[in-house]
């Protein structure tokens, strides 16, 4: 027998310990020093096939030190699991299954067994592989993460949390998962009503209410720092809810790869990879379970990843378009077959005609011919009927390259449903195969008003004619025809087909309706626009100032007409009608006030339509009257202010300013606090909604740099106020102290977006430091 040295045993066993090379006297397989073995980069591995059986697509790579060998657990599962090899040496080898057919889920687990010995002693270090044959879209067993948006969700104030903000995350999984953040931009989490919950045979995927929820095309969600420990192969699988309208109940939409961008990334979020996924209905409701599986490219060495939900198509359309996206049930698993990030996976494309074409999917179609063409796309027509393909996408083409009238093509590419109508989308299109077809002549339908509206219910692609008034407001072109509920949109049209000077005119619109879009738009492909002087038309060329409180000032309204209106007449509508007048009418004029001052403590509000001597309604602008205005600024103003100046001016230049109002000792502006005080002003009643935008001067007092003002809308919130640290004025203290600013310095002057305002919202400026807290304000506008 061979003599053991006991010292140089323990010696080379304590480095066995810590993972070093051992010493040995024998080197049986070739190889010296501690067994080692991984399977794709990991300690374990998950593959899945399914019940029909065949070679699964998936390779193990397995790498070794040491000799290795494969085995069974279950002796038995050797009948239906067949590995292209039973051991290995010391190396790389790509080691591949076949299974064979089967009637129900099975599961089989393997260990591979890597062997060195030490004076006779065997050492052994050992990998798993698990394989599921199932028909089922998820991999089975635990999850390595999971998310299902908790359990309850309150609102703050009348929001619902943003995702950065919610504290009701779970954060579980089979691996530790603490570190797991959520973020994004314009995605929160919150309760939905009971048409939204998941029926009762869709509650074994849909975990229910919270949910995430997306309503905006810029919205992103994220989920980061997901810990996958070893592995590197992976699925990732989600429920969503998409709604395309409302009709009494909400409608859902199919999930499929263009509702919403699944990406994945390896670098802390630095950088995301697009990854595909499918989606499958569950059930009888509106909820799909969608899956996405990717593998980390050999380069990428990492333990933890971050995926990210973005590109949400919100319409806001109550005909077929996106609404509302509600995303659940967040699973990261161990294996999959999908491809390496990074990596475009191989697309298949189904060949249809453009009739047999009803549902969501990749599609190719032979022999399309262009036969029409705007800035976004074109419209294709094969034997069996007409499409729209839409070319435009921020990204992937900002500015298509549109291919001519006539061209025939071999089309690929992915098709879903919009405005009503099936259309291929810009996202993996190709165009190959070209050579020169023949348009045919289309069937010209004209429509009225009642024939607009029954097209746009019932959305069909069809040449058609309309007659009514062009309105030209940067790339919008609308058309208002008389009597109709939907307006007629030009889209995107080619250079030359719609002239500028025919805006607010009468036209004649040809070209192709191709949707019914934003609840209200008749989206058409012009092809030809042209004056129709039979057509009444009239609008407001000036816009009204709102009107002070007190001592309000008359507005001259300029407007024109056309001959086909006759002569023109006005009218007053609105709950404060009966607060405004008009007179001194002419051919292009008309005079408008305020009857008297407004103490009412709310704004008046009227319109005043522009009306054809056939009582054709061709414009209207609304009146307003500014409620009065309060403060307490402890000394009052220089120069009183009741209400802001609102010029119309859209520029961020303060030189657009009126400068008679915006300057000197003329300047309608105030002053706020004292030297000892913090002050404030509040104005009445804006009278306006939506989003605005107020720009204004602001100063310190001479010699008082860092002066804080805060502006606050209906009394401030986090979410609604603005704070400012002012720079002195240079000029004199006297009375105004601000006589030798120049309003068209840029470093004083301030413009805040005010979003979400009501008839009722009111401003207020405020100093906030009362050691340092009197502040000049002056040369406000809300434009």
């Amino acid at each position: 027998m061979k003599a053991v040295n006991f010292w140089k045993t323990l010696f080379c066993a304590a480095l066995a310990v810590t993972a070093f090379t051992a010493c040995s006297d024998d080197d049986d397989n070739g190889y010296s020093g501690m067994p080692e073995i991984t399977v794709n980069g990991g300690e374990s591995v998950t593959l899945a096939g399914k019940l029909e059986g065949g070679k699964i697509d998936q390779t193990v790579e397995v790498v070794s030190k040491g000799d290795w060998t494969l085995k069974f657990d279950n002796a038995g599962d050797s009948q239906w699991v067949t590995p292209s090899t039973m051991s290995g040496k010391t190396g790389t080898t790509q080691l591949t299954f076949t299974l064979g057919q089967a009637s129900a889920e099975r599961t089989a687990n393997l260990t591979l067994t890597a062997s060195s010995t030490f004076e006779g002693i065997p050492i052994t270090k050992t990998a798993t592989i698990k394989i599921v044959q199932s028909n089922s879209d998820v991999p089975t067993g635990n999850a390595l993460y999971s998310e299902n948006c908790g359990t309850k969700v309150e609102k703050d104030g009348s929001y619902w949390p943003y995702v950065d903000k919610f504290e009701g995350w779970t954060r579980g999984g089979s691996l530790d998962q603490k570190a797991v953040t959520y973020g994004g931009s314009d995605a929160s989490v919150r309760n939905s009503g009971a048409l939204y919950e998941p029926t009762e045979s869709e509650k074994s995927e849909v975990s229910g209410a919270p949910y995430v929820y997306i309503g905006k095309t810029t919205a992103k969600f994220e989920i980061e720092n997901i810990n996958v420990g070893t592995n590197n192969n992976f699925t990732f699988t989600f429920t969503a809810l998409d709604q395309e309208k409302y009709s009494g109940t909400p409608v859902f939409a199919e999930i499929n790869a263009s509702t919403i961008k699944f990406a994945v990334s390896v670098d802390g979020g630095t950088t995301y990879s697009p990854v595909a996924f499918t989606a499958k209905k569950i059930a009888t409701g509106g909820w799909y379970l969608c899956t996405a599986e990717f593998k980390f490219p050999a380069s990428v060495s990492t333990d933890k990843i971050s995926v990210r939900f973005s590109d949400y198509p919100f319409t806001g359309s109550n005909v077929d378009g996106h609404q509302g996206l509600r995303l659940d049930d967040f699973k990261l698993y161990e294996g999959g077959n999908g491809p390496e990030l990074g990596e475009a996976p191989a697309i298949e494309y189904k060949k249809a005609t453009i009739s047999q074409i009803t549902a969501a999917g990749n599609y190719q179609i032979d022999d399309a011919v262009v036969i029409a063409n705007y800035q976004r796309g074109f419209l294709m027509q094969d034997a069996t009927g007409i499409m729209q393909v839409y070319q435009y996408d921020k990204e992937l083409m900002p500015t298509p390259t549109v291919p001519s009238v006539g061209k025939k093509y071999t089309i690929k590419g992915v098709a879903s449903s919009y405005g009503g109508l099936w259309q291929i989308g810009p996202t993996d299109l190709i165009l190959e195969n070209e050579s020169t077809g023949t348009v045919p002549t289309p069937t010209l339908v004209t429509l009225d008003a009642a024939g607009m509206d029954a097209l746009f219910a019932a959305p069909v692609i069809k040449y058609v004619k309309y007659t009514g008034e062009l309105t030209i407001d940067g790339d919008y072109y609308n058309v208002n025809v008389n009597g109709a509920t939907t307006v007629g949109s030009i889209s995107y049209p080619n250079p030359g087909v719609v002239d500028a000077n025919l805006n607010g005119k009468g036209v004649d619109v040809e070209g192709w309706f191709i949707g019914a879009t934003g609840g209200k738009y008749f989206t058409t492909l012009g092809v030809k626009v042209t004056e129709n002087s039979t057509v009444v038309s009239g609008e407001f060329t000036t816009q009204p100032t709102i009107f002070t409180a007190t001592n309000p000032e008359a507005q001259m309204l300029n407007f024109t007409a056309n001959a086909a209106a006759g002569a023109v007449t006005f009218e007053l509508a609105g709950t404060n009608a009966s607060m405004f007048a008009y007179s001194d009418v002419t051919a292009t004029s008309v005079k408008v006030n305020a009857i008297g001052n407004n103490t009412s403590g709310v704004a008046y509000a009227a319109t005043l339509k522009l009306k054809a001597a056939d009582g054709t309604v061709l414009d209207q602008v609304e009146l307003k009257q500014a409620a009065e205005s309060s403060g307490n600024d402890t000394k009052g103003t220089y120069t009183s202010m009741s209400q802001f100046i609102s010029n119309g001016a859209s520029t961020a230049n303060p030189a657009g300013l009126d400068d008679s109002k915006a300057n000197g000792k003329d300047a309608s502006g105030f002053k706020i606090g004292t030297s000892s005080k913090v002050g404030s002003f509040t104005s009445g009643a804006v009278g306006v909604t939506g989003t605005k935008k107020l720009g204004f001067y602001a100063v310190a007092w001479k010699g008082k740099n860092g002066a804080a003002l805060t502006l606050k809308v209906n009394g401030g919130g986090s979410a609604s106020q603005t704070s400012f640290t002012l720079t002195a004025n240079d000029g004199a203290t006297g009375n105004p102290p601000f006589v030798n600013l120049t309003p068209s310095d840029d470093t004083d002057y301030y413009i805040v977006e005010l979003t979400d305002l009501t008839a009722a919202s009111t401003i207020t400026f405020e100093t906030t430091t009362a050691s340092n807290g009197r502040a000049v304000v002056f040369g406000v506008q809300l434009f």
